[in-house]
């Protein structure tokens, strides 16, 4: 018990008797709970806040994760694009011209 001598006790016990002991040690027991309490209550409030910055850090990289997909799907559909125009090699003169000569036209 925090800050209750003995001869507190005695003076409560000849006054009040053994109800009044009970009482002091009940309230001073209600004050250490409170104060666990308030302390709990201070916890919970940081894992709740960690929580809800987990989320937000989840909602930005889901968003980063679409941003990419795009990215990839645009240079994918690029990448695609170059190997036809290799393939084709309608860009360079010389083989425009010998493609022709064979018969062979893309358009």
């Amino acid at each position: 018990m925090e800050g209750i001598s003995i001869s507190v006790l005695l003076e409560i016990f000849k006054s009040f008797g053994f109800a009044g002991i009970i009482v002091v040690i009940w309230w001073i027991d209600s004050k250490a709970i409170k104060k666990i309490m308030d302390q709990y209550q201070s916890d919970m409030k940081e894992v709740r806040q960690m929580y809800k910055n987990n989320v937000h850090l989840v909602e930005n990289y889901e968003s980063l994760a679409r941003d990419l997909k795009d990215v990839v799907i645009m240079n994918t559909q690029a990448m695609t694009g170059l190997a036809k125009d290799i393939q084709e090699n309608q860009y360079c003169p010389m083989v425009r011209l010998e493609k022709r000569a064979q018969g062979v036209i893309y358009e």
